[in-house]
Parts: structure tokens; sequence; C-alpha cells
């Protein structure tokens, strides 16, 4: 079976989407409560006993405020870079099995059905990471949020996937004119912030390929961003691609629906 996901909520309020492939679910990132999280799955047909481990890109609460918890009551690993599970303190937790993995290595979960590809991502967590998951077939579930720029090494991994999910944190002029503090528009603007609609789309010139079949734009800010803007952004520059792929925009209140890798 293809590498699916659903997007499950994604934004400031809180991240997590679900991978499957094959008799094997895993989650990305915990950004929501159990219970939300639990109703969320359930909207896409999946029980937390489906559910083989958590991944986390890295420690700041919109990703992991759940992590421990889900872990625990479902008893599942998590899996984290060193920085990450440093900074998110689950060393030592008596409650998780807690795995750490670096960038540039792979991990097989489940039965052969999943492996993922780990890779470092320029952000101000102690140790971010993003993730790439193929199924047996190699056909690739690619995600990415939480970046200043889009370096070599994340181009690199994600180019191609069937299934692409990209950072629209903010767009420039919303984000200047905005009431965000100085030093917060300072940091969401440097290179380990986060990436604005044009920038996100301007990489979409190298990671879009023949085999790419759903593009998602994520984590928009609702603050410094609007779905319209980010998808313009999107679709203008995959309209001059002449790209046939289906355009999304994840919301932080309610689960995307399955993207396949197959079609």
């Amino acid at each position: 079976m293809s590498v699916e996901i659903a997007f499950l909520g994604s934004g400031s309020t809180g991240n997590c989407a679900v991978v499957r492939s094959g008799k094997t679910a895993v989650l990305l990132d915990a950004g929501l409560s159990v219970r939300d999280t639990s109703r969320r799955l359930s909207a896409r047909g999946i029980s937390p006993g489906d559910v083989r481990a958590l991944l986390v890109t890295h420690e700041h609460t919109d990703h992991v405020r759940g992590a421990l918890d889900l872990a625990s009551r479902w008893g599942v690993p998590v899996y984290a870079t060193d920085g990450t599970a440093k900074g998110a303190r689950f060393p030592g937790s008596l409650f998780a099995d807690v795995r750490t993995v670096a960038g540039g290595t792979e991990i097989s979960v489940g039965d052969g059905d999943l492996t993922v590809r780990v890779t470092r991502t320029p952000h101000d967590g102690a140790e971010s990471c993003c993730f790439v998951f193929a199924d047996g077939a190699g056909r690739r579930a690619g995600v990415v949020t939480d970046l200043g720029h889009l370096s070599r090494e994340v181009l690199d991994a994600l180019a191609g996937c069937e299934i692409l999910g990209l950072e629209a944190n903010h767009d420039l002029d919303l984000l200047r004119a905005g009431p965000y503090r100085a030093f917060l528009k300072q940091r969401i603007l440097s290179d380990v912030g986060h990436l604005s609609n044009e920038d996100a789309a301007e990489g979409l010139h190298e990671l879009v390929g023949p085999r790419t079949r759903h593009v998602v734009a994520l984590h928009l800010s609702r603050t410094n961003n609007t779905p319209p803007l980010a998808e313009r952004a999107f679709r203008t520059v995959l309209d001059g691609l002449g790209a046939p792929v289906s355009l999304t925009v994840a919301r932080h209140d309610a689960p995307t629906e399955w993207l396949s890798a197959s079609g």
C-alpha cells in the first residue's frame, strides 16, 4: 500500500500529522492534546491502537505539547534527536520509550512498511529536523516546517517527493506591518526562524518534480498570514511550472483529507 498522510492540525496552536503505509501508522509531532489528537485521528479512520510510533521534529510547545502524555497512554516509542529530547525534557522519563535519531540517518517503523529519513533543519530549536517517509515501493512523503531558510540539505532530502508538505508561515508585508514586537519579527525573519510564503513558493522550483502529486502549505500564522495569500503564492509558481499537482492549505482546527503518494 502507498504511503499516505493527513495533517490533523497545523499552526502555532498545535501541529500533528498521521502517516500510514500498509498496517503501519505513525504520528508526526504531538502539538495537540491527546483528546484532540484522538478525535481527529478517528475522523480519518485511525484509532490509538493503530499508531506504532511518534516522531518529533523539535522541542517547541506547538510540536510536543501532548508528546509524553500520548506516548505513555498509547504505549508508543518517541523518536527525536538528542537535542530535541533534551530540550523537551524527554530524557529520564519513566512514562515513555524515547529513542534518539540523528540527521542523515534512516529508521524503519513497523514490518518494513515505512522507512523514515531524518534531515537537519535550520531553526532555533536545539537540534531540529524534518522527516521523509517512504513506502516499500520508494514513494515518498516529505514534510518540513519551522525553518528560516531552505538549506541545501533540506532541498536535496525533499526534492521530488510525491507528497510535499512545506511551511508557509507568514506574508512578509503582513508580518512587517503587524502587531508583533520588533524582536519577535526579527526572530521570524532570521535564517533560523520561519519560512515566508514567498520563500516557500520559490523553493517549489527545486522541490516539485515529475513525480510530485500533492503540495500542502503548512504552519500558517493566524496573525501574519491568510490561506488565500499562501495559496496564491504557491499556485503562481505551480502554474508557472505547469505542474499537475493538487494544492492544499492545512488548517489549524481541522484535519485534511488523506493524501496518497499513488494518486
